[in-house]
């Protein structure tokens, strides 16, 4: 019985230190375990916080410390709302997650305005929060979104300083449909100001792509003649037997073709402005009928024989150095002059780069309507950009860059695709070294014409029209190439020394 019960004995304490060794484990390991987690807590590389309804947190990580500025000893029942700046807008976002959390609701990717404890400087996070133990706590976490948030702010800021600028640009003082206030254009504007109220004939000459065409309108709309049409001819784009009718008119049947009258330009223009671009091109042998229309004021259709008078003011343009073609034989002296009553020149785009500006913002609005896109902001660095380049297409290729910018814009900054200004100035230099190497004497140019068109005649056999005769080779009118023929003095034995040319074909 004694053996039975100290075995008894012995059974119990073992069963007694073997459920006290497992204890001991399960406790070791539980707070291993605790400490795991605790570091896994506290290292975290997001912020976690646990705090009461009211903010005041009750604990929190390294990551939450670290973010908010404040060393881990003083962050435990530190109120988090201490940190809200007194701001309308600050305290309505905090408002909102308090109101929140006391309602036991999630709250998921708020963003609340802050101020580090250590240094005061703005703090903007991202958090969220998820309530326990009957929503008198809650589990907070969040992230820094500091930087994103106030590039967010540059960049509202940006657009609006950049629209603030397009505002400002777009209210420059402009000149009706002349933009820009550059010492150039006033200039301009003064000239058009002092010749619009008169009839005095205008000539206005510019580089290609200035605006010409807009000064002329606006003269005309300053004018006395602004109740009555604006007609306008390209001369450039007018063929060389059709100016006369362009001109004049013509009466049904004065040729083939003619199946009706017409009234010519200036017809067309009575009692207003007729507007002749690039009138460098007229043809010499139209240049003395359309001088006594100026002179004379008075003209006759094509095919008729009746004299009709014409009240009409003339404006007319050129890209050309009209008193250079004078010199070389290319253009009426007496019909420049006549013309050149009162000049206007219209300086390029690189002369008043103070209007690149302005003009930048109208091209901006006016593509974007016609081209259905949005309207882009154009920044700083995008005018300046503008600025340094050389324009040698003047406000036409402004226009064009923007409006192709425009079409290819997807969004963010909007920038120009530009030539250096580097490759510009060589393409001008090599431009102007060729035009400098091509220049020739009236005398030469003469000699020049004269051998091609003997040469052609040579070729030919001296057959002028049809297939295979010189016009055709010079790619010239058969009319024009007798005219040059005659003008150029050629004798009919000079033109016939080709082999076995017959006089006929002449």
């Amino acid at each position: 019985m004694f053996e039975t019960q100290t075995f008894c004995k012995l059974s119990d304490s073992a069963a007694s230190q073997g459920e006290h060794t497992i204890v001991r484990r399960a406790t070791e390991e539980l707070i291993q375990s605790e400490e795991r987690l605790r570091d896994l807590f506290d290292e975290a590389p997001i912020a976690y916080v646990y705090e009461n309804v009211d903010s005041r947190i009750v604990r929190a990580n390294h990551a939450a410390s670290r973010i908010l500025g404040v060393s881990p000893e003083e962050i435990t029942g530190m109120f988090r709302r201490s940190l809200v700046p007194d701001t309308p807008e600050a305290q309505r976002r905090l408002h909102e997650v308090r109101e929140a959390m006391a309602r036991g609701t999630e709250t998921s990717g708020r963003v609340l305005e802050m101020r580090r404890k250590d240094n005061g400087r703005p703090l903007w996070i991202r958090l969220w929060s998820r309530p326990v133990a009957g929503a008198k706590y809650t589990r907070t976490m969040f992230i820094d979104v500091t930087d994103q948030v106030m590039s967010e702010q540059q960049n509202t800021l940006r657009e609006a300083r950049n629209a603030g600028l397009l505002d400002e640009i777009r209210g420059e003082q402009n000149f009706g449909d002349i933009i820009g206030a550059s010492s150039g254009l006033r200039k301009l504007m003064k000239r058009i100001d002092l010749v619009a109220p008169t009839d005095a004939t205008v000539l206005i000459t510019g580089e290609s792509g200035t605006g010409k065409e807009l000064v002329a309108h606006e003269i005309h709309k300053r004018s006395a003649r602004n109740g009555r049409a604006l007609i306008q001819l390209n001369c450039s784009a007018v063929p060389e037997g059709l100016f006369e009718s362009e001109f004049f008119g013509h009466m049904r049947g004065s040729f083939t073709g003619a199946l009706k009258d017409k009234p010519g330009r200036f017809e067309l223009a009575d009692g207003g402005t007729l507007f002749l671009d690039e009138i460098g091109e007229v043809p010499l042998a139209m240049q003395a009928k359309l001088l006594r229309v100026l002179q004379e004021q008075e003209l006759e259709r094509i095919g008729d024989t009746r004299t009709r008078k014409v009240n009409v003011r003339v404006i007319a343009a050129t890209n050309r150095d009209l008193a250079k073609e004078v010199d070389e034989g290319r253009f009426r002296q007496d019909l420049f002059y006549r013309l050149r009553v009162f000049p206007i020149e219209v300086p390029p785009l690189r002369e008043r780069r103070e209007d690149i500006a302005p003009l930048a913002a109208h091209f901006i609005k006016l593509s974007a309507r016609r081209t259905n896109r949005p309207e882009p902001q154009i920044t700083e660095a995008g005018l300046t950009q503008l600025a340094s380049y050389h324009w040698p297409g003047n406000v036409r290729q402004l226009q064009n860059v923007i409006e192709r910018s425009i079409i290819l814009w997807q969004g963010g900054p909007f920038t120009f695709d530009l030539p250096t200004p580097r490759t510009s100035e060589k393409a001008r230099d090599h431009a102007e070294s060729h035009t400098s190497q091509a220049l020739l004497t009236r005398e030469e140019l003469k000699r020049q014409e004269r051998d091609a068109i003997v040469a052609a005649l040579e070729r030919t056999n001296g057959k002028i029209s049809g297939p295979g005769g010189a016009a055709e080779l010079l790619k010239i009118k058969p009319t024009t190439l007798a005219s040059r023929i005659s003008a150029l003095g050629l004798k009919r034995k000079d033109a016939l020394r080709m082999r076995g040319a017959a006089p006929s074909a002449l």
